[in-house]
């Protein structure tokens, strides 16, 4: 099971309002929430903890308050017991939130607006190392190339567990199919072969990426991208990336980038569900 959730950030008081806001959340959780400086950070920081909750609840039937969480020494949010193998992942940038939900193996999720800011996108581009810097300044759209690998060394790193602590360089994200890449990684390089990234648009201003462990989701075990809108969002009518190949060598060129049939959001397809009442 792999279940992706987005949430348009302008949607967080309407989903708060359905499930209860603040009062869902624990201490310790409101207590994180009154420390953020700014209404947009404290805005998204409920809209991803209420997600989660209404992601876990669909995928197990449990109520919304059941969940609890406990932070790893990366400070990433891990469900509090056993329960089944259940994994979650949440990220959020300016407009979006994005939850991913497994069992029995890692997830990582990342979502960022597209293109990065030129100075955020010259900060990013140096954290790179040389091979990955060539494959950026040889690609024919290098603030697109540049967001889409960052997207997806960031949904890997998630996914491993450590985030950015682990460190940027000497990853690869190898195309095999639309929309989906191996990864390999220099400092594992077996354990980072049996990863997959999958890249996604949810939208005409964000790029998300979704990593998990081999075996890729097939037909019968889709990525369901679950659009938790509760109106009608115009994402929902967004056209999917520019073809591209990133990294660009010729030698691993296969084909275009573009959405999987299964990454397209929608209130129809496979793995939809209702908004909270």
């Amino acid at each position: 099971m792999t279940e992706l959730w987005t949430l348009p950030e302008d949607q967080v008081s309407e989903l708060a309002r359905r499930m209860g806001g603040l009062g869902l959340l624990s201490a310790e959780e409101r207590a994180r929430h009154g420390r953020l400086r700014t209404p947009g950070a404290r805005r998204r920081f409920l809209g991803g903890r209420l997600l989660c909750r209404r992601a876990l609840s669909a995928a197990t039937g449990l109520p919304p308050d059941t969940w609890r969480f406990v932070r790893t020494r990366y400070g990433r949010p891990e469900l509090e017991g056993d329960h089944g193998g259940l994994r979650f992942n949440v990220s959020h940038t300016e407009g979006l939130i994005a939850c991913v939900v497994t069992r029995g193996r890692a997830c990582g999720v990342d979502v960022e607006r597209a293109p990065f800011a030129p100075g955020t996108a010259r900060l990013l581009r140096d954290r790179f190392d040389a091979a990955q810097r060539a494959a950026l300044d040889a690609a024919p759209d290098r603030p697109a190339a540049l967001t889409e690998l960052w997207v997806l060394t960031e949904a890997y790193l998630k996914g491993l567990g450590t985030g950015l602590a682990y460190g940027v360089r000497g990853l690869r994200f190898t195309p095999c199919g639309p929309g989906r890449f191996t990864v390999y990684d220099g400092r594992r390089p077996a354990p980072g072969s049996r990863w997959h990234a999958h890249l996604l648009r949810p939208g005409p201003a964000h790029l998300l990426a979704v990593a998990v462990p081999a075996p890729a989701p097939h037909p019968n075990d889709p990525l369901h991208p679950t659009a938790h809108r509760l109106p009608p969002h115009p994402a929902d009518s967004a056209p999917p990336p520019a073809p591209r190949l990133f990294p660009p060598p010729a030698a691993r060129a296969t084909g275009p980038i573009r959405p999987h049939p299964y990454d397209a959001p929608s209130h129809t397809g496979p793995g939809h569900r209702p908004p909270p009442r």
